[in-house]
């Protein structure tokens, strides 16, 4: 809460917050330049055998370098079968690089790495592990958007984890969005991981967004069955009185 006191007289720009929570696809738009977006909440997952683990917080964080690049960080709190931990923290980028037109998606590309040494003991990793997504977005109304992803994702076993995603994101009014979501990961196991997920999204003043979701994982042979996240986002402007972002 002191970072939100001690920034509070600098937000925001009036452009509206754009948010890679609570679903599972990345967005394709970046943060305003000389911005820092904070994106945290928590994660509850429901196993079938009737634990659970948790992620709190899970937070990522956004810096925009230009009008089309911003550099991220992700650090996760987990506790899995009471182990709590920080996970390996992951830093990476978005750029976006094609715009939409006509039919033509927006595209952006994603890229971070999990950093062997960076984090906590408990869930340390034997080697610094990569991903990458390329994510599209189509405006099919004023109503409707729709996203989708593309990516692979490195992990300590021999063959990386393919991720396609798509979700529909419905806009009922310039505070408040609900999405429907598809999600799906390979894994050394099976081809087949799909995550189905509903949740919403409400903006106050376009200074903080809530957001809530619960999904199920559709595979029977999946330990996870069932996840909730609850979280919040807001920004905070560095920019210098009269500069602007749009370099």
């Amino acid at each position: 809460m002191t970072l939100l006191i001690l920034f509070s007289e600098k937000l925001f720009s009036q452009e509206l917050i754009q948010t890679d929570r609570p679903d599972q696809t990345e967005g394709v738009f970046v943060v305003d330049k000389k911005t820092l977006q904070i994106e945290t909440g928590f994660f509850v997952g429901k196993n079938r055998d009737q634990t659970y683990n948790y992620i709190i917080p899970t937070t990522l964080l956004k810096y925009g370098i230009t009008k089309n690049l911003e550099l991220q960080s992700i650090i996760d709190v987990i506790n899995i079968q009471g182990k709590y931990g920080v996970a390996p923290v992951a830093l990476g980028f978005k750029a976006n690089f094609v715009k939409e037109k006509g039919i033509r998606p927006e595209i952006a590309l994603i890229g971070r790495a999990q950093v062997k040494n960076l984090g906590g003991q408990e869930y340390k990793i034997n080697k610094t592990l990569t991903m990458f997504r390329v994510a599209f977005q189509n405006t099919l109304s004023d109503l409707v958007v729709l996203g989708y992803n593309f990516g692979m994702q490195w992990n300590e076993f021999e063959k990386p984890s393919y991720i396609l995603s798509v979700t529909s994101n419905f806009n009922l009014s310039r505070q408040l969005t609900v999405y429907t979501e598809l999600f799906n990961f390979t894994s050394e196991q099976s081809f087949l991981n799909p995550i189905v997920d509903f949740g919403g999204m409400y903006s106050f003043k376009n200074r903080f967004i809530v957001d809530a979701a619960i999904g199920k994982h559709l595979n029977p042979s999946n330990q996870q069955n069932f996840f909730f996240t609850l979280g919040f986002t807001t920004r905070f402007s560095f920019l210098k009185k009269g500069e602007s972002n749009q370099n």
